[in-house]
This record gives structure tokens, C-alpha cells and sequence, in this order.
């Protein structure tokens, strides 16, 4: 049996729609599992990572897991490793971050820090995966888009190689079916450097208008992730990390193309599958 916690997610509901595809038996954790549209034979389980009793029910009879958290990533991921570590299961794909590797220190990177030494300490065999921006991020985008054809980018212009979430879905299912390596750190990025601006030109193509593009105050985003998040020393460090050119997703890396052994999807791919979503 393999679970995958954070089911309803981007990676988590690509993982499990995947897992389920080759025959593997998959049970699913969610908040809500009544309301959950998994594949048929996915087995729906109720909880949450920050419930160690619901995490106790979920783990049994569990040999492997995709971990995927979001919330209180450390503190989730204490008590996930605590549970794998009880119910015996031999291998974890942690699904970590990127800002692992960069040279400023930030919130987000302490976070995920915090996460993978958790399992550690709990003995767990575990496969990391480290991936940079998602082109899903790009979402942030869709109000203005439809609204104003306009795009107010958050993180700066600097390049970088953001990666598809089915990209990183795929990864982590390579290393729980053996079709990849188990064990190690994977720094995943999708196949090309592109700024903002140049999604956002990728995406207007695709949507066949024009868009306007800018790139948001850094003071105004640390506005925004202060109401999000509700600590503003985090979100100014955050802010600084996001728009750093020396982000270590700012060059290609071949780790996609090992674990699945294929290319990675690049970001125009995106944009046409979920145009939709820009109106």
C-alpha cells in the first residue's frame, strides 16, 4: 500500500492519478474524504498531518509514501515521519523545496530544512525531492489576466527554470515504483530559463491577446504574504529570497530526465493545458 498525504494537492492528485494508473494500491489522506474525487480504487482516508491519532489509522499497513505538506511544513512533518516511522514503512519521497540551496536564508527554506531532517531522525529510508517554482504558480496571475489582460508578477524578473507539477508527480512515482532511484536529493527544474516576462509572453501567445506586464513593488508582496502567512520578518526574507538572481533553480537540471527518463515539460505545455483558467 502507498500513501500519499496531501492527496488533494497539485502533485499530491497528479501522484495519485498516476499510482493508480499502473495498478499499484493507493490509499489517499485527506481533510474531507467524502467529498474527495480520486480514481476508482483509491482508498480515501480522513485526516490531517498536524493529527498524529488520524496519521496512527492512515500509516497502517503503509510500506511506502509520498509526503507531501503545506501549512506548518515542519511541524506536519515531525509527526508524519513519527507515524512511518511507528507503522514500519520502509521508504518516504518527501516532497521538499528548492530553497534548501540558496545562499540567503528565508522562512520557507528553515521550513523545509526542518521537514527533511525530521526524517531523518526518524530513521526513514527517504528520497527528497527539491523542486524549484511551479509553472502552477503562474496562477497567481489568472485574476488580473482576466480582469485587466495584465500580469503583476510577484517574485521579480530574474530567470529561472520553474517546473511542472505532473513533472515532479512523475518523479516521486518513479522512486515509489523502483522505476527511479530510491534514496538521495533530487533538485528538480523544468528543461529552460525564462524570466516572468517571458511566461507571461509564452501565456499570451497561447491566449491569443495581448498582456501587459509588471512586476509588483517588493513592499507590496511583503504586504500580501504578511496577510497570508501572518509573519511579516518571514515575509520580508521570503520576498528578498523569491527575487534573489541567485536562486538555485536558475539554471536547468538533468534530474527530471534521470527519474523518468524523459524531458521535462516545458512551460508552454502548461499554459495550453490551463489556459482555461485565464479566461
Amino acid at each position: 500500500m502507498i500513501l500519499v498525504t496531501g492527496a488533494t494537492g497539485k502533485v499530491g492528485r497528479e501522484a495519485v492519478r498516476q499510482l493508480s494508473g499502473l495498478g499499484h494500491r493507493v490509499r489517499a489522506l485527506t481533510r474531507r474524504p467524502g467529498q474527495a474525487d480520486f480514481p476508482e480504487g483509491v482508498e480515501p482516508v480522513g485526516g490531517d498531518v498536524s493529527d498524529p491519532a488520524s496519521l496512527t489509522a492512515a500509516f497502517e499497513g503503509v510500506t511506502q509514501a509520498l509526503v507531501v505538506l503545506s501549512g506548518e511544513v515542519s511541524a506536519g512533518a515531525r509527526n508524519v515521519a513519527a507515524a512511518a516511522a511507528a507503522a514500519g514503512t520502509g521508504h518516504v519521497v518527501l516532497l521538499s523545496s528548492a530553497s534548501l540551496e540558496h545562499p540567503l536564508p528565508h522562512a520557507i527554506a528553515d521550513e523545509h530544512r526542518a521537514a527533511e531532517e525530521a526524517f531523518t531522525a526518524a530513521g526513514v529510508t527517504t528520497t527528497v525531492l527539491r523542486p524549484g517554482p511551479f509553472h502552477a504558480n503562474t496562477t497567481w496571475w489568472a485574476e488580473t489576466v482576466r480582469e485587466r489582460g495584465e500580469v503583476r508578477d510577484w517574485i521579480g524578473n530574474n530567470p529561472g527554470a520553474p517546473v511542472d507539477e505532473y513533472d515532479i508527480a512523475s518523479c516521486a512515482v518513479a522512486a515509489l515504483t523502483g522505476a527511479g532511484p530510491r534514496g538521495g536529493t533530487h533538485l528538480l527544474t523544468g528543461p529552460e530559463v525564462l524570466t516572468s516576462e517571458e511566461q507571461a509572453r509564452i501565456l499570451s501567445g497561447v491566449l491569443g491577446r495581448e498582456l501587459t506586464f509588471s512586476v509588483a513593488p517588493a513592499m507590496e508582496v511583503v504586504e500580501i504574504f504578511t496577510r497570508l502567512g501572518g509573519d511579516r520578518a518571514a515575509a520580508v526574507g521570503n520576498v528578498a529570497a523569491l527575487r534573489s538572481p541567485q536562486v538555485p533553480w536558475a539554471r536547468p537540471t538533468a534530474a527530471v530526465q534521470e527519474l523518468t527518463g524523459r524531458a521535462p515539460r516545458p512551460y508552454q505545455e502548461w499554459a495550453a493545458a490551463n489556459a482555461a483558467l485565464f479566461g
